[in-house]
């Protein structure tokens, strides 16, 4: 029992170590894009105060506004990375997070009398089956071929 207590204790700190390191990560990366994002900016009002100074120097101020939009769609591919990054975390949290529910499910059954198990043992088996999949309703006729096609 103080082993699966360890266990239980070993997983909260995993994932609260993964959750601090990927708060870190998106912290980082959301700041990186704002950057990204305030250069490329810069460089095009840059070439624009470049070309109205001088107009005859319409090739510097290309130059330069080609790099700010450059910067302009890294800074983009930063934010979509940055937004994938966060749903894939997310999606990963909420699997440890089930996890641990699925564990500590197992655990209380353990505990519970002997004549009860069987019966909580194939509850948490439905739970588990039906907790992911369909990630739509089920209707009535998906039931009824389902039970069709098990007998």
């Amino acid at each position: 029992m103080s082993t699966e207590s360890n266990l239980n204790e070993k997983f909260i700190v995993n994932l609260s170590q993964f959750y601090e390191s990927a708060k870190f990560q998106h912290k980082v990366s959301f700041w990186m894009s704002i950057l990204a994002a305030a250069v490329g900016f810069s460089g095009i009002l840059l070439a624009f105060l470049v070309f109205f100074n001088s107009p005859n120097s319409i090739t510097e101020s290309a130059v330069i506004a080609a790099a700010g939009t450059l910067s302009e769609f890294i800074a983009a591919a930063f934010f979509y990375i940055h937004n994938k990054n966060i749903s894939q975390v997310d999606a990963c949290i909420q699997k440890l997070v089930k996890l641990q529910d699925t564990q500590l499910a197992i655990s209380l059954v353990e505990k519970m009398l002997e004549n009860n198990r069987a019966y909580m043992y194939m509850s948490i088996i439905n739970v588990l089956i039906l907790r992911n999949e369909p990630n739509r309703e089920i209707s009535p006729e998906l039931v009824r071929a389902l039970r069709e096609n098990g007998k």
